[in-house]
């Protein structure tokens, strides 16, 4: 079906629904639209194409809101047959990449405010303390700027603790605050080798990308299973005629 049959479908679509709906019936049918589903205020919307309004699905339940999308979704797809019509679901998130940045950031700032509250509390002690009592960085510790994870000065400048190690940061027990310590250092280690994973992937996925845009045989595989489309769209509507 080209895009003039297929605009020409939406709307009658479109009026068939509105006119259902002025007669008091309601009608689901209704292709060749998008229907997004997203949390705003508390609550979960639904934004259908066809409809003047977002509808309101319900207040967010626990921390994952998909579980309530999950039965319009199922609900949806049961309604036709499985050779009657296609579905494609997609998803918006935050780039993992950037996510990740953001925790290596607030860890780095952490880190530095456990050091410095540190150095506050060994300066009010009369006896020295042990060596063991120091926090154990490692050599790859972060405790400023990387290029090489992606870490700029601005990002951790616009970080801040959480409010729990905000809290625990505050302690004057010298104990906790290098068992803090060692505890961030062991959480930076693991966010540093996400980060590289994360970067090798998209390097990969940017390899695999380039590589697609210089195969023609897979360009001319696109171009066959159109062709094929097409002629079964002509051949329903002789057979309609």
């Amino acid at each position: 079906m080209d895009m003039l049959n297929a605009d020409l479908q939406l709307k009658n679509d479109a009026l068939a629904r509105r006119k259902a709906k002025t007669e008091g019936t309601d009608d689901e049918d209704a292709g060749f639209h998008f229907i997004a589903f997203v949390p705003s205020q508390g609550k979960v919307w639904k934004l259908d194409g066809l409809e003047r309004q977002p509808q309101k699905l319900g207040p967010i339940v626990g921390r994952d809101w998909l579980v309530q999308v999950a039965p319009e979704l199922e609900s949806r797809m049961a309604q036709y047959g499985d050779d009657q019509i296609e579905f494609a679901v997609l998803a918006l998130v935050k780039e993992p990449l950037s996510t990740l940045v953001t925790s290596l950031a607030q860890n780095v700032k952490s880190i530095r405010s456990v050091m410095r509250r540190l150095d506050c509390v060994k300066a009010d002690l009369k006896d020295p303390l042990p060596e063991t009592l120091d926090i154990a960085t490692e050599k790859a510790t972060i405790l400023g700027p990387s290029d090489q994870y992606y870490l700029d000065q601005l990002a951790i400048d616009r970080s801040k603790p959480c409010d729990t190690i905000t809290i625990q940061i505050e302690s004057e027990k010298v104990p906790d605050l290098v068992s803090l310590g060692q505890e961030l250092v062991s959480v930076q280690a693991g966010l540093r080798v996400s980060i590289m994973d994360e970067a090798r992937a998209i390097q990969a996925d940017d390899e695999r990308a380039a590589n697609r845009r210089n195969d023609k045989g897979l360009l001319a595989k696109g171009l066959l299973h159109v062709l094929e489309r097409m002629d079964k769209n002509k051949s329903l509507f002789k057979c309609d005629h």
